[in-house]
């Protein structure tokens, strides 16, 4: 697949029902089911930002996946952390759009005074960990049994990266 033919744009509310499918294709393949909702998945699009976006990637008129970035943590010292995600469909990976999307996160960072991102990734998914991990993201924490869904508890591993600017 060329890379190249990939087109990246901000979310709208029409994306709301794939992007909320994409979400819930990841998460039927851990223990931990979110309660997101296309509720949810509206409200993240609202409160989407220019500097946080919710952008989508589409190849050839398909949306294929999606990356979200918001403020971490809220407070004017950490202004340039974003927290991030990215997903990809099921059917989509390996190919490397994941890590196409973060180098494309990477230049929007530096656009947007950006200088770090962090992931939140559980413990149990170990795929995610293993991707950011050979995107050079190093593990900064661990917050231990702080996920839990129909009984089932998780660590939610920290992991994060400079940006250089």
């Amino acid at each position: 697949m060329d890379l190249n033919s990939l087109l990246v744009r901000h979310a709208d509310i029409d994306d709301a029902p794939i992007i909320l499918a994409i979400f819930l294709e990841s998460e039927a393949q851990a223990d931990f089911k979110g309660g997101i909702t296309l509720a949810s998945v509206l409200d993240w699009i609202d409160c989407s930002t220019d500097k946080f976006p919710l952008l989508v990637v589409c190849h050839e008129g398909e949306l294929i996946g999606w990356c979200a970035s918001e403020s971490f943590y809220g407070v004017p010292a950490l202004e340039g952390v974003a927290e991030i995600a990215i997903y990809i469909k099921t059917a989509w990976h390996r190919l490397g759009i994941g890590a196409w999307l973060l180098r494309y996160l990477n230049q929007y960072a530096l656009k947007h005074q950006l200088h770090t991102f962090v992931a939140h990734v559980l413990e149990a998914n170990v795929t995610s960990q293993r991707f950011f991990l050979q995107q050079g993201y190093e593990q900064w924490g661990c917050l231990p049994s702080v996920a839990r869904s129909g009984g089932v508890k998780g660590d939610l591993i920290l992991l994060g990266r400079h940006i250089e600017l």
